[in-house]
This record gives structure tokens, sequence and C-alpha cells, in this order.
């Protein structure tokens, strides 16, 4: 039986959320005078169907018209500030420091080489949601006047309420292998198991990992940190695929004596530490660079692996003079 979109909650939920309440209503009125169509895409389209989405949301949007002036349009009438998206014909918002809007022009994707990132051309909603990575993130909202038309065209809703993840095409991990990842990381936040052409089709891909750039490779390393159940990914995953990363082979069970409590609270730097405390120094170092850090970030980062290098040294070191907490001075003394 498939999963259905109630009209009347999801009005009721956009009108308790006042950011996405906001951007919505914007969209109906923008569409009224313009030839444009507008969807709702991605993870809040299948997790709301799903029936849990929260109130943090990241809001994507897919334009067929033209996004420049939309883009622009909304940034200037509700004054956000735009950012373009380099390579490709997207633009990020983000709604008084909550509400994160990708908006990007439907289009269709060619891949030349496995791993690489693709060719695009504008195309039509159906077409850009046939080159999504599954079936479950392939449905979309088209924003009309007075409601939103559900579009599903892979039958998404029927592997959600079956609680499936299907790849769209078989060839979907060999020209994207980062959906390898996506895959894992949905089957565990969501509770849901592989179909079992999925699985063999990873199972088969998982060496196309190596086709990555380093700085896709590294990106997914911070992805996967910023994971709160990331001892539940690295554990249930039954594919050797983080093997092929750079994690040092104890990695998990560092980790393990740091609280769960501990681990979602810290910030993004101190995962990373963690996630790299026994790396090689060349490759720690080539990472920490190609992750697109600040000066402040980086500066921020390698406070934390020279105090890692003091305390594994034996070297007294006063607490009470640095600048972090006393949980991650009780983690990182079970990493010594």
């Amino acid at each position: 039986m498939k999963l259905n979109i109630n009209q009347k909650k999801l009005n009721s939920f956009i009108q308790s959320n006042n950011n996405l309440n906001i951007i919505i209503d914007y969209c109906r009125h923008y569409i009224s005078s313009n030839n444009i169509y507008i969807y709702i895409v991605g993870g809040f389209v299948r997790d709301f169907i799903n029936g849990n989405v929260n109130e943090s949301i990241d809001l994507d949007l897919v334009v067929n018209g033209n996004i420049d002036d939309f883009a622009n349009n909304m940034s200037s009438d509700l004054g956000i500030k735009l950012n373009k998206v380099h390579g490709f014909p997207n633009y990020k918002l983000i709604l008084n420091n909550s509400l994160s809007i990708d908006i990007a022009h439907s289009r269709k994707e060619i891949y030349i080489n496995p791993g690489s990132l693709p060719k695009w051309e504008k195309s039509n909603i159906q077409l850009d949601l046939y080159r999504r990575d599954f079936t479950i993130n392939s449905i979309a909202l088209e924003i009309q006047k007075s409601n939103l038309n559900l579009i599903d065209p892979l039958n998404g809703r029927k592997d959600l309420s079956k609680k499936i993840i299907r790849i769209i095409h078989n060839k979907s991990f060999l020209d994207d292998p980062t959906r390898i990842f996506r895959a894992i990381k949905y089957k565990t936040r969501l509770g849901f198991i592989y179909h079992p052409e999925t699985k063999k089709y990873i199972q088969d891909s998982i060496e196309n990992i190596n086709t990555l750039s380093k700085y896709r490779k590294f990106n997914e390393i911070v992805k996967l940190v910023k994971e709160k159940n990331i001892k539940k990914i690295l554990i249930e995953s039954s594919f050797p695929i983080y093997k092929n990363m750079i994690f040092p082979e104890n990695f998990l069970s560092k980790i393990s004596f740091i609280h769960e409590s501990s681990w979602n609270q810290s910030t993004i730097y101190e995962k990373l530490f963690f996630a790299l405390i026994e790396v090689d120094d060349e490759l720690k170092l080539e990472m920490i660079n190609n992750i697109g850090l600040s000066k402040k970030e980086l500066k921020t980062l390698n406070s934390y692996f020279e105090i890692y290098r003091t305390l594994k040294s034996k070297k007294i070191l006063d607490i009470k003079e640095l600048n972090i907490s006393k949980d991650f001075i009780s983690n990182l003394y079970h990493c010594l």
C-alpha cells in the first residue's frame, strides 16, 4: 500500500513553520505572475511522507524556468543572502539563519567518466527525478497556487511504505560511487533494507570508490563524522567500504569509548580530530587542506593535534589554560 500525501496535514505543517511558510507563500505568489514551475524535492518530501519530518529543515527547490531571476528576486524581496554554486545552475540561501534553501534548475546529467562530476543540461522535472540516487528521493511536490501536487514517476512512495532502498538504474553506483555512502547512511538512519539488486550493485561497485577524487572522498568523511549514529553506521555496514577510506583500523574501537551524548554535542572540529587522530601525518595534512576550512578553523583543529601530541609524550598539561571542555580531554585520554 502506498503512502499518500495528506494535503491538510502538509499545509498545517507548513503553516506551523514560519520560515517554511514564508518560502512556500513566496513561491505561490511568484508562479502566479511568472512563466515558471517550482517543485519541492529531496529529504523534506521523503521524510514528510515517511512521517518523520522535523523542525530542522533543509529545503530543496527545483525550478523549470528562469532560475537566475527567481533566485535573485527571492533574495532581494526577502532580504536573504544569495550564493551561487560554481559549475551548476544552483543557488543557496539561508533564511533567518535557520532554514537552508537550495535552488536548482531541473536537469538531466551525463557521466563521461565513472566517479567524475557529470555534464548537465536543463530539462523537465521528470528527467530531473530520473537522475537521482534512489526511488525514495525521486518524489516531488509541485508548488501550485492553492495546493501541492505530488509527482512520483518511480513509485518512491511504494518503496517508502515497504522501507526499501532501491537505485533507479543499474549504473547508478558506477556513475557516482558516493551514492554507496548515502545508501549505507539511509539504511541506518531510516531503518530501511536494501532491495536485493541494489545490495548486489553496492557489492559489485565498492572498488569504484577509488575513482573518486581525494576531495570527494574527504568530503564524505566530513559528512560521516557529522552523523549522530556514526558508530551504528560503521558497525552495521555489511560492506568493507570504509576500509577503502583513510580511517585507521582502530578508529571504531577508539570512538566506542566516547559517550554518545558527548559525541553528539562535540563540534565538527572535535569530530574530525577523533576521526583523524591516528592517520598518517602526510595524509592527515592533505585531507585538512582539502575540505575547505578557514584559517581560524584550521588553527582550532591543529591545536587539538598539538594537545594530543603533548599528552602522548606524557608531558604535563595545564588543562585550565586550554579553551576546551573537560569532556574533550576525558575523551582524548581514552584515545591514548
